[in-house]
This record gives structure tokens, C-alpha cells and sequence, in this order.
């Protein structure tokens, strides 16, 4: 139970931060996934209220005929509560007209009907404004702090849950708003649109809570178990998805659930491998300990369906793309590339030229093979027939994936007239196949501020001894400028066994900031980091990796020869990719910059 916000405690420390607030950075971002008890994709359990002027109703009905449901978290008391309340007012008014309801949860029992009242006239609140405080309403929902929101669609699933932005805590106060999350996630419901970050950690004046559950309720498909497929796996599992199998329905949810159990149980799905112990990352793709308890329970149960009345919004996914929408435009390999049952197939390469009058700013790509069982790998260059040289990578694809989406703000430049290079490395299954592989691009309305490049530590100066079950290969770099590394790729082959970036700083500190124990080439996974990874002039970038050439190793084609660099599967690659974005001037001397 909520029992009262910790405002004695934090009294002292609100009056230093005062003199500090103009000049202190946010500390509002994405949060980590899995950081709350009630997280974005769960059905919000109905409840009855009673407003301070004695209205009565219910979530339920308030959502009746509405678009969405904004639960905001309150404490008149509380500096932060007092700082957004113009705000959300305003808010409250510009989308009262696009369908979405208001409702205000005072959960501190120290705030009286007066002081609410008060608040109330301040700031102009026209919706619901209700006394809980003994938190038995917000209870299912678990709030951290006083200013925390809670965005809700018409089928009672959370969206969004955190932050209003980005410009207010309690110990910063900022010019402007950077991210506008509250608006955002909004925007994202009434569009039809997946929330793009769905979890902040909200700033404001912390609630003191008992251990509380999200009210105890039978599992089933319906009321929870949907939900968690819906937000985790239907985005590959689906018709005309990457997976073998579509789980977007209770009947395919039930006929699989053996599957789920096993491939859950071992951790084999959802695909991620990053030791949580090192870094956190935005794209985190492993169930939550919540979700995964919950899920295996309900298989043990004998998966009950449910009341379907309680079905949710589906994700908005466009079929044949994980981006979940149709790219702007989208190019196809001119011939089907036919792949034979048997054999060693050599690279092929297919030069595509584009007829654009303008550079071209990409800010998301995803390539789709038509015959992912023999693709090992597609890698778009920005090459002509006759370059000498390899060009700039555009974007890639290997089993597992996801489409390249760069944050705002950045993009990968297609100067005008360019040619696009397809490298496509097929292996032979057993069965003949035809693929006809499509590139989708989705443009910039403007110039972004910053280009992204890919990069990597690599070599190709390495042989694996047979029979070895943890030989280590190593790949380094320094940097000679400032940058942000924005995401980090292991690639190896099939003897690939675990990978680890390292980074020994100019300073003489040392980190690792990505460690990958468990290396499946069946799922070549890249990784975004939840905080900003910077790095400076003189910083050494290491890769790690190591290979099992051993007869323990079930994916080795032969453990009795000794392995060197190839481009093929049954030889070895050491690559650690990652994409950067260079701050202006870098490489460059104090004197040249001058």
C-alpha cells in the first residue's frame, strides 16, 4: 500500500537543489526495460473512484468512447508536482478534443480536500481529481514518484509509463524541453503508432511504498498472456513474419505452447545475449523476470484463453517489414537470385543505380530476403560497377537482424545518382530456392544534424588450431577524435562461441561495455546502449572473441582442420561492428581545426 510521499526526508535536499536548478543536467531517459512491476503492454485492472466533488465512476468508463486515458500521479505539496501543473492543464485541454481523458490521483496522505481544492483552481484541472491515499487505486499501477504518468489506450493496456519530458526534476530545471514524452506517446496511441520509448524514469518526489502486487487475478491468454506475445514475439511471429510460426491468435498460442515453454524456458527466445552485468541497453529484447514467470505459469496452468471481451490493440505491424510500417520507398534486386540444393556458393554481387535528382537522407533501413533459409548474409554498399574500392555501408542483414533505426537527429547520407551494391551470400540447404531480395528506405524530411558511420575491430590475421575449445582472437583500435558509439554488432561464424568489447579510456580507466557469453551465429543481434557511450581522442577500442573448434561444438562442420579468416560459413570472420557518429573536427588537430 502507497502510505505517504517521503516529504520530510527530502525537504533539506529540495532547498540545496533550488540554488541549482538552472544549471543542472536532466537526468530523465529511457528507462530499463523490466525496471518497474507494472510495465507498458499490461492490462490495467478496472477500479471505481470518487472525485473530490463527490463524481463517481470508473477507468472503465472513462475510457468509454475515448481514445485514450492519462493517469497522473499527484502531491500539491511536491516542487515538481507544483512546476508541471500548468502543463498538464494545458495538455488536458489540447487533447480533450482528440478523444483522451484526464484523470488526478493525489497518493499522499498528507494532502487535505483544501489543499486539492487549491491545486485544482491554480492551475485550471477540469478532469477527475481524486484523494487516494492509501494508494489503493493506484496501487495496481505502482508509482515510483509524484509526477509520474500513466498512459492507458481504449483497451486498457499501458503504454506508457514515466516522465511528462524532460525539463523538470527535483534536482534540474532546464530552458527547454528536449523530449516531449507524455505528447509523444500520445501522438503514438491516437496514430495507430507503437510507443517509441514506452518507459522513463519520472523525477519528482518519491512515494514510500509497501511491497505491492499488481491485484492478484487468474492468468490467461486475454488479461495477460496476449499481451506479452503481442509486445515480444508477434513483431517476427506472424503471418508473413521472419518466424516459423505465427503466435497472434489464442488457437496458435495453444498449439505451441509446448514450444514456448522450452524455447522460454531456456532462454533460447526472445533472442538476446548481453550479460546484464555489463551495460543496458535500449533494445533490450529479453523477457522481463515478470514476464517470463507469468508466461511459463500460464503453460503449467494449461493455458487458459480467457474472456475475450478483454482482447487488446494489436501492434500496427505492416506485413513482410519488422520495421512494423511501409518503408518510403523500396528497391528489389532486379533478378531473382537463384540458389541451387548443393554447394559452395561464391558472393554475388548486384549493382542497383538510384535516379534521385538530391541527396537523400536515410534515418531507418531493413533488408527482406524472400528466402531467408539460404541467406546467410545481404550487406548494401554505396558502390558503382566500375569503384575500385568498396564504398560506405549502407545497411546489412544477417539471420536475426533487426532493421536499422538511428535516432533523431541522425542518418546515413545517398548522394544523388548513386549506386547501390547488394552483397548476397547465399548457402545451400538441401533444396533449391529463389530469392528476390527488397531494401527498404525510409527518408529524412530534412538534413539530420550528424551522419552515422559503421565501423569495426577486426582482423583477419588468425588461424584456429583443431580440436581447441576457447581459442581467443583479438582485434583493436584507438580513436582520434570525440564521437558516440551508437550501437555494437559481434559477428563470427559458426565456431563463434562468445564475444566482448572493451574500452581502455586516455584516462587509464578501463571498461567492458559489451559482453556477449553466449554467442548463437543464428542470430547476429545488434546492441544499443541505453546511456551515452562516449568516447574521446586516445581511447582504445578491443574486441574479444573466442571459438570452439572442438567436437563439443554442435555447429562445427569439421573440428579436425585448423580455421583461418574466409568469407565463407564454414570458415571464420572476427568482426566487432559498431556504428559511429563522429563529433565535427575529429582527426583533426587543434591547429587544423583552427
Amino acid at each position: 500500500m502507497i502510505r505517504r510521499t517521503i516529504l520530510s526526508v527530502i525537504a533539506v535536499a529540495i532547498a540545496i537543489a533550488t540554488a541549482l536548478l538552472s544549471s543542472r543536467a536532466p537526468t530523465i531517459g529511457a528507462a530499463e526495460i523490466g525496471a518497474f512491476g507494472f510495465e507498458p503492454g499490461e492490462l490495467v485492472a478496472d477500479f471505481d473512484y470518487r472525485d473530490v466533488d463527490g463524481g463517481k465512476g470508473s477507468l472503465a468508463s472513462l475510457l468509454d468512447g475515448k481514445e485514450a486515458l492519462v493517469v497522473v500521479m499527484r502531491v500539491a505539496e511536491c516542487p515538481v508536482s507544483l512546476r508541471y501543473g500548468h502543463r498538464l492543464a494545458e495538455l488536458e485541454e489540447r487533447y480533450a478534443e482528440r478523444g483522451v481523458r484526464f484523470i488526478y490521483l493525489d497518493v499522499s496522505s498528507q494532502d487535505t480536500e483544501t489543499e486539492v481544492r487549491e491545486d485544482i483552481e491554480k492551475f485550471g484541472f477540469d478532469a477527475p481529481y481524486v484523494l487516494d491515499p492509501g494508494g489503493e487505486l493506484a496501487a495496481s499501477l505502482q508509482p515510483r514518484v509524484s509526477s509520474e504518468v500513466f498512459v492507458i489506450d481504449a483497451k486498457r493496456t499501458l503504454r506508457y509509463r514515466g516522465a511528462v519530458d524532460d525539463q523538470y526534476g527535483i534536482t534540474f530545471s532546464n530552458p527547454k524541453i528536449r523530449n516531449h514524452y507524455l505528447s509523444d506517446a500520445l501522438d503514438a496511441v491516437l496514430h495507430g503508432n507503437d510507443v517509441a520509448v514506452a518507459s522513463t524514469e519520472a523525477s519528482g518526489c518519491y512515494l514510500e511504498t509497501e511491497e505491492v502486487g499488481v491485484p492478484a487475478r487468474e492468468l490467461t491468454y486475454y488479461n495477460r498472456i496476449g499481451r506479452i506475445l503481442d509486445q515480444n514475439c508477434v513483431s517476427c511471429h506472424r503471418a508473413g513474419g521472419v518466424g516459423p510460426m505465427a503466435l497472434d491468435s489464442y488457437e496458435q498460442a495453444y498449439g505451441f505452447s509446448g514450444m514456448i515453454e522450452f524455447m522460454v524456458g531456456e532462454g533460447l527466445m526472445p533472442p538476446w545475449y548481453a550479460n546484464p552485468e555489463h551495460g543496458e541497453w535500449s533494445n533490450d529484447r529479453s523477457l522481463s523476470e515478470r514476464d517470463k514467470r507469468d508466461l511459463l505459469t500460464w503453460i503449467e496452468a494449461g493455458a487458459p484463453e480467457g474472456d475475450p471481451s478483454l482482447v487488446w490493440e494489436p501492434r500496427a505491424l505492416t506485413p513482410g517489414w519488422q520495421l512494423g510500417y511501409e518503408p518510403d520507398e523500396v528497391i528489389t534486386i532486379p533478378q531473382p537470385e537463384q540458389v541451387p540444393a548443393e554447394g559452395v556458393l561464391e558472393y554475388r554481387h548486384v549493382y542497383v543505380k538510384t535516379d534521385w535528382p538530391e541527396d537523400r537522407w536515410v534515418t531507418a533501413a531493413e533488408i527482406v530476403p524472400t528466402a531467408p533459409q539460404v541467406t546467410h548474409h545481404v550487406i548494401v554498399y554505396l558502390e558503382g560497377p566500375d569503384d575500385e574500392r568498396r564504398g560506405g555501408w549502407l545497411t546489412g542483414y544477417a539471420p536475426g537482424t533487426p532493421p536499422n533505426e538511428w535516432p533523431k537527429g541522425v542518418g546515413k547520407r545517398i548522394p544523388a545518382g548513386s549506386w547501390l551494391m547488394f552483397e548476397l551470400h547465399y548457402t545451400t540447404n538441401g533444396e533449391e530456392a529463389v530469392d528476390n531480395t527488397r531494401l527498404g528506405l525510409v527518408f529524412a524530411d530534412e538534413k539530420p544534424g550528424s551522419e552515422v558511420m559503421m565501423a569495426a575491430v577486426t582482423t583477419d590475421e588468425f588461424e584456429i588450431p583443431p580440436h581447441t575449445a576457447n581459442h581467443e582472437v583479438i582485434a583493436e583500435m584507438e580513436f582520434e577524435g570525440s564521437g558516440e558509439i551508437l550501437s555494437l554488432l559481434p559477428h563470427m561464424h559458426l565456431r563463434g562461441k562468445a564475444f566482448r568489447f572493451e574500452m581502455d579510456r586516455a584516462d587509464g580507466t578501463s571498461e567492458v561495455i559489451l559482453d556477449v557469453p553466449r554467442y548463437d551465429f543464428n542470430w547476429q543481434l545488434d546492441y544499443k546502449p541505453l546511456e551515452t557511450l562516449r568516447v574521446k581522442a586516445g581511447d582504445r577500442l578491443r574486441g574479444r572473441a573466442w571459438y570452439d573448434n572442438s567436437e563439443a561444438n554442435p555447429s562445427n562442420p569439421d573440428p579436425s582442420v585448423a580455421v583461418r579468416y574466409g568469407e565463407q560459413s564454414f570458415e571464420e570472420m572476427m568482426f566487432g561492428f559498431f556504428e559511429f557518429v563522429a563529433d565535427p573536427g575529429y582527426g583533426q588537430t587543434d591547429q587544423e581545426q583552427q
